[in-house]
């Protein structure tokens, strides 16, 4: 689910950016894809671009406290985060709700510091699914617990957050 250069080329279409932890290694990363693309009407955007954390693709987040030990690998993935956010109309907060463990958890929470910063000097929308980063694959077992009976994109609507970083890593505020 890394974004190739093209997928930055100006565009009228209104663009909405999620961040997310890392591309998919076992999987084409299309039921991600396929929530995000829900997820953009409801915002006015047409246009999903998926930018992450850490550009090594991983599993889960137990793969990630491995492959994340090195703080090289996450500096490295910064460009594309900015490349993406630089463009954005909306920015989805969506990497999970779950660090890394190890060394590559200081790195998760100096990465996300980093976008969060990144993100607040580009003046855009900030998102969240239920007031925190939760990831797309997570959003169907959140909206039928916190909204039972109601539609998935009617409940995932009413869950959308426009939400304000704060310093704490995965604590936001709303708006």
């Amino acid at each position: 689910m890394t974004s190739s250069r093209t997928d930055f080329a100006p565009t009228a279409r209104p663009r909405l950016v999620a961040i997310l932890a890392t591309p998919p290694l076992a999987t084409s990363g299309t039921r991600t894809r396929r929530r995000l693309e829900r997820l953009a009407p409801l915002l006015g955007c047409e246009q999903v671009v998926i930018a992450n954390l850490l550009r090594t693709p991983t599993a889960d987040v137990i793969a990630i406290s491995s492959v994340g030990a090195a703080q090289k690998d996450w500096v490295q993935s910064r460009q594309g985060i900015l490349d993406a956010i630089h463009l954005a109309d909306h920015v989805l907060l969506a990497w999970g709700t779950t660090e890394p463990t190890g060394t590559a958890r200081n790195h998760h929470r100096d990465q996300v510091e980093w976008v969060l910063d990144a993100v607040a000097r580009c003046s855009v929308p900030v998102w969240t699914v239920g007031g925190t980063p939760r990831h797309p694959s997570r959003w169907q077992r959140f909206t039928s617990r916190h909204l039972p009976g109601v539609a998935f994109d009617v409940a995932l609507r009413g869950s959308l957050v426009a939400s304000i970083p704060v310093r704490s890593p995965g604590q936001f505020s709303a708006l």
